[in-house]
């Protein structure tokens, strides 16, 4: 199975979601390879700093830019899962990447800019559908307010947006602004791998959703 995740704004937590769910599928025993498509290297570095740490259990690593889709395809059928961090912008890794992928993770915070950007991931979605009609689009409302006192509204304005574009799944999953997410990095570990116990289960619950079923 190819997941990309990948959307059109930097700073949405991109290659932090793509990390954890890395993690998460490796540690049900399934071969998964992350594959690091953009020109930051941010997901390659992790996975250096997971290996110089000995980090378990492993993840395997393949770097690729510009056109994507024959690697990944390639890969598809060497492994059970193919997780691909692309840059944050309409990039051709994005849209490669695309027109093979089984599934797009869109992880966006709930701010105008980060939602404003949904338009231009849904005019491509209809482009690449020509190629790949069978192209999922979940929608993964990331980093969002851990305040009890906002996080409902927050919540209920994130939904009402994403209902104009029918095209797009909205998760029912939620990851919130949480320190431990950026702790982790740099140990080359996954939340899973540290001790918070409302950030394992926000990963848990993702992975539940989206992968639950399939191999």
């Amino acid at each position: 199975m190819i997941s990309i995740i990948g959307c059109n704004k930097g700073g949405a937590g991109k290659t932090t979601t793509a990390t954890n769910i890395a993690v998460a599928l490796a540690k049900k025993g399934l071969e998964v390879v992350v594959v690091d498509a953009d020109a930051q290297r941010s997901f390659a570095k992790w996975v250096g700093d997971r290996e110089e740490l000995n980090q378990e259990p492993d993840i395997t690593l393949f770097e690729k830019q510009d056109n994507i889709s024959q690697s990944l395809k390639a890969l598809n059928d060497k492994y059970d899962h193919v997780i691909v961090d692309v840059a944050g912008k309409n990039s051709r890794e994005l849209i490669t990447g695309s027109t093979v992928a089984d599934i797009i993770i869109a992880p966006h915070q709930s701010s105008q800019l980060d939602l404003d950007t949904l338009t231009e991931l849904e005019e491509q979605l209809k482009v690449v559908r020509d190629l790949n009609p069978k192209l999922e689009i979940l929608v993964y409302h990331a980093m969002a307010s851990s305040n009890p006192k906002v996080r409902k509204n927050e919540r209920d304005e994130f939904m009402e947006y994403i209902k104009e574009f029918p095209e797009f799944k909205l998760l029912k999953a939620t990851g919130h602004y949480r320190k431990v997410y950026k702790d982790a990095i740099p140990l080359g570990r996954s939340v899973l791998e540290m001790d918070n116990k409302q950030a394992i289960e926000e990963i848990n619950d993702l992975v539940s959703e989206v992968y639950d079923g399939v191999k």
